[in-house]
């Protein structure tokens, strides 16, 4: 099969079936754009003569070329769905792509998602399949409110405040907090409670629970850790995420947005805000532009 058409035939899949946002659809078509380039320049124009060592010239010229680890990242897991959509598919009889490694991270206290894997990862749940809208929930809520895993699988049905857009969190040392949710949050929700019977054959055991598993009682901690892992090899991300990174996420990204230091440490229940400054030193680089910017004394 031509390299062209799979790629066309992939794209289409990822609107038509997987309802991909435009985000992804533009990203995920420059990295196939610059894979076919890539091999056609190489004398490959078909599918079945693509083979890992040419997937893995094609990544080492990425890095030549000087692109980042976290574009890097993305366009590997662009390969590694593009190939097992394709094996999937039968156009294709190995997933050449299966053994490509991911750039190594750097050593840090935790793990962060760029925008492009976090909306990757939002996206998979398909949300007309059993426990699919409960999954798109959680994901949703984790990178939305940022609050712990242990919070988010005891929430109840009266912690939520349906007209004020918020919900009530139990956090550490049983102290209670208020984060605010969004619009399309509250509208999941209300889905999700409509048929999240039909989840565990009609029969809800504890119906104060907001996330149930198939037996109709409330979702464990482990069971959240499970489904991340799971939505984590279907994107073909590293398992070095865990649902804490959805926390770390929120966190950083409303930093890098112009939330301050002590907004964030209300929203993320830190009792001290030392705890919250360990997330100032991934922005530098932004800080750095600003002071450029703005400030009477910087470099001009």
């Amino acid at each position: 099969m031509n390299i062209d058409e799979a790629a066309a035939a992939y794209l289409d899949f990822m609107l038509n079936e997987k309802g991909a946002s435009r985000h992804t659809l533009v990203n995920y078509s420059k990295d196939l754009a610059d894979l076919c380039s890539y091999l056609e320049e190489s004398g490959i124009n078909t599918v079945e003569d693509t083979d890992f060592f040419m997937l893995r010239g094609f990544v080492a010229m990425l890095y030549e070329k000087g692109f980042s680890k976290s574009t890097v990242e993305r366009k590997i897991a662009c390969l590694k769905s593009f190939f097992n959509y394709l094996q999937k598919k039968n156009k294709s009889e190995d997933n050449p792509a299966r053994m490509l490694k991911f750039p190594k991270k750097e050593k840090k206290a935790f793990e962060v998602f760029n925008i492009d894997s976090i909306m990757t990862l939002l996206e998979l749940p398909k949300k007309d399949e059993p426990f699919g809208l409960r999954d798109a929930l959680l994901l949703e809520m984790m990178y939305g409110t940022g609050v712990r895993v242990s919070e988010l699988v005891g929430l109840g049905i009266n912690d939520i405040d349906f007209g004020g857009l918020r919900i009530r969190v139990k956090g550490k040392g049983k102290k209670e907090r208020i984060v605010p949710i969004a619009d399309m949050h509250v509208e999941m929700i209300k889905t999700y409670l409509d048929r999240r019977a039909d989840d565990c054959g009609g029969y809800v055991k504890d119906g104060e629970a907001l996330f149930i598993n198939k037996l109709g009682t409330r979702l464990t901690d482990r069971s959240v850790r499970r489904i991340v892992e799971k939505y984590l090899l279907i994107a073909g991300l590293p398992l070095d995420y865990s649902p804490h990174s959805f926390r770390h996420t929120y966190a950083t990204h409303l930093l890098e947005g112009g939330a301050d230091l002590r907004t964030i440490q209300t929203l993320l229940g830190h009792e001290s805000l030392s705890t919250t400054q360990k997330y100032t030193h991934l922005n530098l680089s932004e800080l750095l532009k600003v002071y450029d910017k703005t400030h009477p004394k910087a470099r001009k």
